[in-house]
Order: C-alpha cells, then structure tokens, then sequence
C-alpha cells in the first residue's frame, strides 16, 4: 500500500521572503519555490526497455462508457484498464471484467478467470491485492478495477505457461520508490521479458492494463499543458470503439 506522493504542501511566499535576506537568497527562494510548484503533469522517464510515466495526481477515477476528454484540463493522464467482455453496441457493467468501483459505487462485472488482482483507491492511498482478497473483503474506496496481477509485494505473481511467451507493446500500472506510474515496454516483447524488466527497475507492484489495438490508446498531459498521445493510430482500429473503461488521474 502506498501513499500519493504528489500532496505537496505549499509555503506561502510571505513566509519565505521577509526584510532582512538579502536579494541573493530571495531570488533563490523563488526559483525553489518554483521548482515545486511548477511540476510537470506528467513526468516521463525511459530505460532501454521501458518508459515509466509518472501523473501528477491528486485523485483517481475509473471513467466508464466514454474516454475522458482532452478538453478536461484537469486530467493529466487516462489509458485502458480493465478487460472488455463482448463488443457491445452500448456500455454495460457487466461488460467489464470482475466488479468494479467508480466514483465510489460498486458495480458488478462479468467474471474473468484472467483476472489475479486488483487495484484499489482509497482517496489518499491506494493498495495492490490478489482478487480474492478485494471481493471477499469489499474495501470502501473510490475507485477500484480487477486486472492479472504480475508484481506484488515485490515478489513476482505465477504466469500461466500460456501467457508466457505471448508478444505485444505491455503497459503495467505500477509502484516504485513509493511513487505510482504507468509502465510501457519500449517494442514489442513477450509478456515473460516484460515482467523481468519491471522486477529489474525494482518495481514493487503491478498490475495489467487492456493493450492491444483499439485498446492500446491513451493521452497525458504534458508540462506545458498540452496533449500527447500514445499509439494515435489505434483510434483507426475497428475495436477502438467497443472500449469500456479507463484509469484516469487528475490532478
């Protein structure tokens, strides 16, 4: 369970600047200040084989029935999270892989034996949990999905033979250092690699997010509050429109 760690308490500038510091000092007290305050909206980072993608957040939803609008200045990164059942003409529950939570109800999804984990949270924190845990226990919270769990407590969670070699572009949603990101591979990869890349970055948790074409779409909002989207192409895919459900942080 983690903390977010993007509630920063401000100091007011009054309380920094006073009479007696000399000009030297206050102009370095406002570029730190600055520094703090002007945090980009989402931070990105790559390694050879990943790129980690670190919102700026204060809250999380799950959208459900229509993405998020880039118009929506206070959303600062979305993408697909959990599985979709069928190709529906219009949005269901039950459309959606195992119960979920959004805007703090519970909804009941369609069961999917895939499904390993869950992500949970509370409204300041949030937790990692096998599925088992999260339906017999029923946290209340904000917002909650199921998804197959690949990392938790920093120990790697049994992949079926199957899924091992499977190949495509994986995103993970994950914690390290304390801090939650989205994790993307670099190219194309089998689902064994990507796992041995997160647990080498010393990821401590992580959980699947829906990829695949039509799926694969999502946006953040860069420091200078402009859009920049991930796999663009895919709202071509005939799929794309049979979407259900999206992580988003706002911030």
């Amino acid at each position: 369970m983690g903390k977010n760690t993007f509630d920063i308490r401000y100091t007011p500038i009054p309380t920094i600047i006073n009479s007696a510091m000399p000009m030297k000092r206050i102009i370095i007290s406002l570029l730190a200040l600055f520094a703090v305050t002007h945090l980009s909206a989402t931070e990105v980072v790559q390694t050879e084989n990943l790129t980690f993608y670190y919102p700026n957040f204060h809250s999380i939803d799950l959208a459900l029935g229509s993405m998020p609008s880039s118009s929506d200045s206070r959303v600062t990164f979305c993408c697909e999270a959990a599985f979709t059942g069928q190709r529906l003409a219009s949005f269901a529950h039950t459309n959606v892989a195992d119960a979920h939570v959004s805007g703090g109800t519970w909804h009941k999804g369609y069961n999917c034996r895939a499904n390993t984990g869950a992500f949970v949270w509370y409204g300041d924190k949030w937790a990692f949990m096998n599925k088992t845990t999260f339906l017999n226990t029923r946290p209340v919270c904000k917002m909650a999905f199921c998804q197959y769990l690949i990392i938790l407590n920093g120990k790697q969670t049994p992949m079926w033979e199957r899924m091992r070699k499977n190949k495509t572009r994986y995103r993970a949603l994950c914690e390290k250092n304390g801090r939650l990101c989205l994790v993307e591979s670099r190219k194309v990869v089998t689902l064994e690699y990507f796992t041995k890349c997160l647990v080498e970055n010393l990821v401590t948790n992580a959980i699947y997010l829906d990829m695949g074409a039509g799926w694969n779409y999502a946006w953040y909002r860069d420091d200078a509050g402009k859009v920049k989207e991930l796999f663009p192409e895919s709202k071509q895919a005939s799929d794309y429109k049979f979407r259900t459900n999206w992580i988003t942080f706002y911030k």
